[in-house]
């Protein structure tokens, strides 16, 4: 009875700041996650580590140094260069919420599912596009173990964390765009 009485008193802003420095806490954060689709599931790998993060899919990989962003296309071969707004940074690291969610969005608690705390949060600003997201986090571990994004046009999109671990600092490198193992067609700087 304790046990579901701390539970309850555990407030989103409780919840958010523990999975915030659970990661920023470790020297990098390994991410094995599954997007569920209509055509099948993807499944992808991140490094994160302070503000800058690497996403790998079979469709695309997503370098972020902190200022800059690579966004390089398999299909295509092509690579865009922008440097991102929060907003941005939302959907192509949708754990980059928890470094801005007390500026950007407004939090609350849901009820708790298999394990998991789930917060919903809404945009301050209807400018970003987002229309609210749902991150879950596990109980025990403080970990996230999912995140659901909905955009004002009802795309949205799951992830689904399959493992999450701290491991040891990696180079700055691992957060750049690097045109030997990644030669592009066409680069397309945005900045």
């Amino acid at each position: 009875m304790a046990s579901i009485t701390v539970s309850a008193a555990t407030s989103a802003s409780d919840i958010l700041s523990a999975m915030r420095s659970k990661m920023v806490s470790a020297k990098a954060v390994e991410i094995m996650f599954t997007i569920p689709g209509n055509e099948g599931s993807v499944q992808g790998n991140a490094v994160l580590s302070g503000a800058s993060f690497m996403f790998h899919t079979p469709q695309m990989s997503v370098w972020y140094d902190g200022k800059t962003q690579w966004t390089f296309l398999n299909s295509s071969k092509e690579v865009s260069i922008t440097e991102p707004t929060a907003e941005e940074l939302s959907v192509s690291n949708p754990f980059a919420i928890l470094n801005s969610y007390h500026e950007s969005y407004r939090a609350r608690r849901l009820g708790d599912s298999d394990g998991r705390y789930r917060v919903e949060l809404t945009p301050v600003s209807k400018i970003s596009g987002i229309s609210k997201i749902v991150i879950f986090c596990d109980i025990k571990t403080k970990w996230p173990s999912a995140v659901k994004i909905t955009f004002d046009d009802n795309r949205r999109i799951d992830l689904r964390v399959d493992s999450i671990k701290a491991v040891a600092a990696v180079p700055s490198s691992t957060f750049r765009y690097d045109a030997k193992r990644y030669p592009a067609s066409e680069i397309i700087d945005l900045r």
